[in-house]
């Protein structure tokens, strides 16, 4: 009877790996996964999360030259914002018909001064080479703020919507422009919807 509690105990034993096997093999996976962790986290492409949002790869940190442009252009950037926004809703009241045509006027004014203050502070900002075409982008886009004034300022003459409509298009090219930028510059920085 004693030999019969052995021989089950006896064959349980050799089917278990020896110590060393079992190691080697911890070991390996342990490598396998590392090795995997490191190449995933060194492809620099961008990728879906499980939501459906990108993951951006991760870029470079700004020169000294650069980080030191965007901080100089980082106040332009809020007051270009904020007109903008003043702009946009002096437009939808006047539309809406709670403002006149003067009453539009007088609101578009100092937005109209504002957009000139910034291409002006603009002027006086030298990018690194790196951050040309980010200057000229956002120049580009305080230019189309300015012609989009301009087109609102229309209405006053004429009472026509249409100068309405063409402003809108400009102001959307802008803000584009702007988002793009921003994102560049500013990553972590709130986007409207």
């Amino acid at each position: 009877m004693n030999s019969n509690i052995k021989v089950p105990y006896q064959t349980w034993m050799m089917r278990l790996p020896n110590a060393k096997v079992l190691l080697t093999g911890l070991v390996m996976f342990g490598l396998i996964g590392l090795v995997t962790f490191a190449a995933l986290r060194e492809i620099n492409v961008a990728t879906t999360n499980n939501v459906g949002t990108i993951i951006e790869p991760l870029r470079p940190a700004f020169t000294e030259a650069e980080e030191a442009y965007a901080s100089a252009l980082w106040p332009i950037h809020s007051d270009v914002k904020l007109s903008a926004v003043s702009m946009t809703f002096a437009g939808l009241y006047y539309k809406l018909g709670e403002i006149d045509r003067n009453t539009l006027k007088s609101k578009l004014k100092p937005v109209a001064e504002n957009f000139e203050k910034a291409a002006f502070r603009l002027r006086q900002i030298e990018p690194p080479a790196s951050m040309e075409k980010i200057h000229w982008n956002y120049v580009k886009a305080v230019k189309l703020y300015q012609d989009s004034i301009t087109e609102m300022t229309k209405v006053f003459d004429d009472g026509r919507d249409e100068h309405l409509i063409a402003a809108q298009a400009q102001s959307e090219q802008a803000a584009t422009i702007l988002l793009k930028v921003s994102s560049e510059l500013w990553p972590g920085e709130y986007k409207p919807n």
